[in-house]
């Protein structure tokens, strides 16, 4: 496992732009570390003694048309229920970007893509590596420094040429083996020694992470 490198120094009132490749994330922190995120948290995180000058979260959206290719091509033993419960979860994700969009984000959405590889398995894709890519290059004239969280190999081109413009990229991702072992998950390395600097995130776990939820306790009934 690679360690985590040092943090490069920080300058107070430095200019700030967060990027979160979202489906990359929550397959880096939920899925590989079981960490529940707390986006909040995030920006708070990051933008202490700086200046945020954006934040964008990126992810893919389930359309109608999607969500049928993916039933047609994986055919379900229930077609109507795994339309619903699609199309439950769609309206769940709609809810959650709004949150994001009102506490300090800018959601950027695309419509995925379903079809089968050449090995005949159903795969679902969001390509946003474009629309992430140009609005990191359109805000590096204006930032000091741009947080990259993803671990994605396609990004090295771009990390290196916005490092070129004299900005300092910092990429947040893991590598942790525990991160392989649950989800087959792990950051380019091509991508960490690009960047000016790597967080790991079970680094940063408990800055990030939700607080867990209160339990309450029903008393029984007819007890004192």
């Amino acid at each position: 496992m690679t360690p985590t490198r040092p943090p490069i120094g920080t300058v107070p009132f430095q200019r700030l732009a967060i990027f979160v490749d979202g489906w990359n994330f929550k397959c880096a922190a939920y899925d590989a570390l079981g960490i529940r995120v707390d986006f909040i948290k995030i920006l708070e995180y990051f933008s202490q003694n700086s200046i945020l000058i954006r934040a964008y979260y990126y992810t893919g959206e389930w359309d109608d048309g999607g969500i049928m290719q993916f039933i047609r091509l994986t055919n379900p033993a229930d077609p109507a229920a795994k339309k619903l419960e699609m199309e439950h979860q769609r309206e769940q994700d709609r809810k959650f970007w709004r949150f994001l969009n009102r506490n300090g984000y800018k959601v950027v959405r695309k419509a995925v893509k379903v079809f089968r590889d050449v090995h005949g398995e159903v795969k679902v894709k969001a390509d946003l590596d474009l629309e992430l890519a140009i609005d990191m290059l359109t805000l590096a004239d204006r930032c000091d420094k741009q947080i990259l969280i993803s671990g994605d190999s396609d990004f090295v081109p771009l990390v290196h040429a916005v490092g070129a413009r004299g900005v300092r990229v910092a990429v947040v991702s893991t590598q942790h083996d525990e991160a392989f072992k649950n989800a087959r998950f792990r950051a380019s390395d091509d991508l960490i020694d690009v960047a000016d600097e790597f967080i790991s995130i079970e680094s940063i776990r408990r800055s990030i992470e939700r607080e867990p939820t209160p339990v309450v306790k029903m008393a029984a009934a007819g007890a004192e």
